[in-house]
């Protein structure tokens, strides 16, 4: 991975303690197909005190997100969705090109490759064709690329503009926001494109295919505790997976056991 590119996911105490979600989402990195190098590419930003504390204690590369560490936000009392679109803007102004990952993302294989390089956004995110004017029945994959230049930055400025002149405005995901604004990135002249469906998933989805698979996501889920207890299913047949393809090559199917709690 390049120097001026960093990955970025975010975790607030509730995911971040013994056992819990950052725990696993790191231990993917571990385990997964050529992710291992990336861990030093990923920076944990904690969205409270507690979780800053926890993640100190388990990755090398640790950032507080609050009031005092975002320039564009001293001296002011923000809300939280201002606060992550302000340190968007802050990493873009900086040269860093990032890929945002939900913490509950597993890494099985390395994305990064996957992203289209002639675009300044990348998202993992399903929009069914005729239905581009609905959020309904998309599917966020929980992960984007954004390339650090003059019209992404400006995007994040846009965001953070309707935020305070609309506080009561919806906090889309960036996949919602390429279905519901697609006339704001044509008027900024910012490209975007979709991942291939077929390298992401999560548990929303059945017959995800082993061998083209590179995140899933514990999505259709409602609460941590049975995130957490799915996600350690998968991961543990993921390592039994990678284990027999290594020894003997893999000629049955193949069979999650997850999700098993996660069903909401």
């Amino acid at each position: 991975m390049e120097d001026m590119k960093v990955i970025v996911t975010m975790v607030g105490q509730e995911w971040a303690s013994p056992g819990s979600i950052l725990d696993l989402f790191l231990e993917s990195f571990r385990n997964g197909m050529g992710t291992k190098p990336l861990l030093n590419h990923l920076l944990i930003v904690a969205l409270d005190n507690k979780a800053f504390e926890y993640c100190k204690s388990v990755h090398p590369h640790c950032f507080y997100l609050s009031n005092s560490s975002i320039r564009h936000a001293r001296n002011k009392q923000l809300s939280l969705p201002l606060l992550k679109n302000n340190f968007w803007i802050e990493v873009t102004e900086l040269g860093y090109s990032f890929v945002y990952t939900d913490a509950d993302v597993m890494w099985l294989r390395n994305p990064i490759p996957q992203v289209d390089g002639l675009k300044p956004i990348t998202v993992a995110c399903d929009v069914h064709p005729g239905d581009l004017q609905s959020i309904n029945n998309i599917v966020d994959g929980g992960f984007f690329y954004v390339r650090s230049n003059r019209v992404t930055s400006k995007y994040f400025k846009y965001r953070e503009l309707r935020r305070i002149l609309y506080a009561n405005s919806q906090d889309r995901s960036l996949c919602e926001e390429t279905v519901v604004n697609r006339e704001l990135f044509k008027t900024l002249e910012l490209r975007f494109t979709y991942m291939e469906r077929n390298l992401y998933g999560g548990f929303c989805q059945q017959n995800l295919n082993t061998s083209t698979i590179h995140t899933l996501q514990a999505n259709c889920c409602d609460d941590t505790e049975s995130k957490v207890h799915d996600l350690k299913l998968l991961l543990e047949d993921w390592k039994n997976f990678t284990k027999k393809i290594s020894m003997e090559g893999w000629s049955s199917p193949f069979t999650w056991r997850a999700p098993s709690k996660c069903k909401g």
